[in-house]
């Protein structure tokens, strides 16, 4: 397949594409293909915004004439999740999976938005549909077969979270997908023009939801989403030489100018001087301006390259690929890593009776031993690989990670501590793994297992709120990364083999999983097997009693949030 490259018909195309998405609604006919149309037109987005979001920043200050205001509003919408997810570091596909919530947030009231916002009155029918529009949106979905999972769950939350996101009283909202995609929705509906009503800038309507609303991640995201606006401030008009001009590009302390007459483009030029930003809303048909001229070689912007995480990985498999017999070897191994050698400082005081910091990377391989630095320095590689994956959940994913540690921690206290370090590795791969893969189906709720008499061990994805990893591409992902790690090995057993099947590592995976889910949730009430895999695994480490293990995990005050 030919990589994608922006130019103006793709970004035009984008524009009459989403027109004709948001007419299948009245064509029942029609249903089955609305999923694939919309989920091609997410991919659109996200792909033009990674290559022009100067050009989409300016299209938010844009009202496109020949296209109505459903139209406008949606694509403002679906940019403003794309800047949105951008700021926070979010991945290409999870930001798709937000930006089909917003092109389906009005898939089933076209007609009735553009009556609304025009000003004329609705017939109750009319308002009917508008006010079930999410409900009618999700039963549509289902009847073409499309797999029930983040999409709906947003739509079903969508009209709560936008009447409850600002207001006096401060009202939990606990599903931060849904928090973005409501921030995008009121931002959208606060810039897009509509007769007799108060249009608001893009910079007024973030400062004004920032000031009116009590959600924590809201205030965050909006604050990241300022910067965003502020790093690429295209689309604002400035006076330039007592002309009117519009903001194309600004890389450095060099803005790239379009001299205006009339909305219509006479010019361009490019200025280090320090100019006046004003943000207000163009409307027009002009195709140079919606269009063409951003792909002009005085305004295009160099895109930013993603970051790679395969050197990283291919470091973690080479450290376990290994028997050490000297700690030059592992140092040669690492030396690329330079930002490794304070977490490693860090994560050793452990190691250390006192809980003295390393002073040296030496010092701090030795500090933990020949037969265990290997496995830090894998875990720690993984934790930084971990730290910038960022994601809604992210304080809960961190949460849950600590909390694995501190059981792992406690556990060990008795006897086979060196096993520390290969029981949280594998927990460590897992939670990456769920990053990379299952990053729009992780949540903060503990899912509980739909058949608990299942001959399936308890997975780790019921923790980060779904139903069960992709078993063949997590199997993958081991035997590339870990091939020579027993223990990771014996981890992917709980994933992947029935409960009689597990070895004795594995059953210790399960009873560190069961402990972490009764922490999180205080139910302890277990089936036959579950109570037996506990009972056997505190044994193994040397506890008397299932009560003293969780009499001392207590005292650790471990830190733990469900929804």
């Amino acid at each position: 397949m030919q990589a994608f490259k922006a130019n103006p018909n793709q970004l035009k195309r984008l524009l009459e594409h989403t027109h004709q998405a948001l007419r299948l609604y009245y064509s029942k006919e029609k249903w089955p293909t609305i999923y694939p149309v919309l989920t091609q037109l997410a991919e659109r987005f996200v792909l033009l915004y990674t290559q022009v979001p100067n050009a989409l920043h300016a299209h938010l200050q844009f009202y496109a004439k020949n296209h109505g205001y459903t139209t406008n509003l949606v694509v403002n919408q679906s940019i403003l999740i794309c800047a949105l997810c951008k700021a926070n570091g979010y991945s290409p596909e999870f930001t798709e999976e937000l930006v089909l919530a917003c092109l389906s947030d009005h898939i089933c009231s076209t007609n009735e938005t553009n009556r609304k916002a025009s000003g004329k009155p609705l017939s109750s029918q009319e308002q009917k549909l508008l006010n079930l529009r999410h409900q009618i949106a999700i039963k549509m979905l289902n009847s073409a077969k499309v797999p029930n999972g983040q999409l709906q769950r947003i739509l079903a939350r969508l009209d709560k979270y936008t009447a409850s996101i600002t207001g006096v009283k401060n009202i939990p909202l606990y599903d931060n997908t849904t928090v973005l995609v409501c921030l995008s929705k009121r931002i959208a509906k606060a810039i897009t023009p509509r007769p007799q009503v108060r249009t608001f800038s893009v910079i007024q309507a973030i400062k004004s939801l920032y000031l009116n609303t009590h959600n924590v991640f809201a205030q965050s995201s909006l604050v990241t989403l300022a910067q965003q606006f502020s790093n690429c401030p295209s689309g604002a008009m400035v006076s330039y030489k007592k002309s009117n001009a519009l903001l194309l590009a600004k890389e450095g302390k060099t803005v790239t100018l379009a001299l205006l007459e009339n909305t219509q483009v006479k010019g361009i030029v490019k200025t280090t001087k320090q100019l006046s930003l004003i943000y207000k809303p163009i409307i027009t048909d002009d195709k140079t301006l919606l269009y063409s001229i951003w792909f002009n070689d005085l305004v295009r912007m160099t895109p930013s390259e993603l970051p790679t995480s395969e050197s990283i990985l291919d470091a973690i498999a080479e450290l376990g690929s290994d028997e050490y017999v000297e700690f030059k070897a592992i140092e040669k191994n690492i030396a690329p890593f330079t930002q490794l050698e304070h977490a490693l400082r860090q994560a050793a005081r452990q190691y250390n009776r006192q809980g003295q910091k390393a002073t040296t990377l030496r010092h701090c391989l030795t500090m933990v031993g020949l037969d265990t630095a290997g496995l830090l320095c894998q875990r720690v590689l993984l934790e930084t690989l971990l730290a910038d994956k960022p994601h809604p959940f992210s304080t809960d994913i961190w949460c849950k990670y600590a909390l694995f540690n501190k059981v792992i921690y406690v556990l060990t206290q008795h006897s086979k501590s060196d096993l520390f370090e290969t029981l949280l590795g594998p927990f460590t791969a897992a939670i990456y793994f769920m990053l990379s893969k299952h990053d729009s189906q992780v949540m903060r709720l503990i899912k509980t297992p739909s058949d608990q008499f299942s001959q399936k061990p308890l997975s780790i994805a019921h923790i980060f709120g779904f139903e069960q990893l992709d078993n063949a591409e997590f199997e993958q992902f081991i035997q590339k990364y870990f091939k020579y790690s027993s223990m990771h090995n014996a981890f992917a057993e709980t994933e992947l083999l029935d409960k009689h099947a597990l070895s004795i590592h594995a059953k210790y995976f399960s009873a560190i999983k069961l402990i972490v889910v009764m922490m999180l949730t205080g139910n302890d009430e277990l089936t036959t097997w579950q109570n037996q895999i506990l009972e056997f695994t505190l044994d193994e480490f040397s506890w008397k009693s299932r009560t003293l293990f969780f009499n001392t995990l207590l005292e650790q005050s471990p830190y733990c949030t469900t929804e």
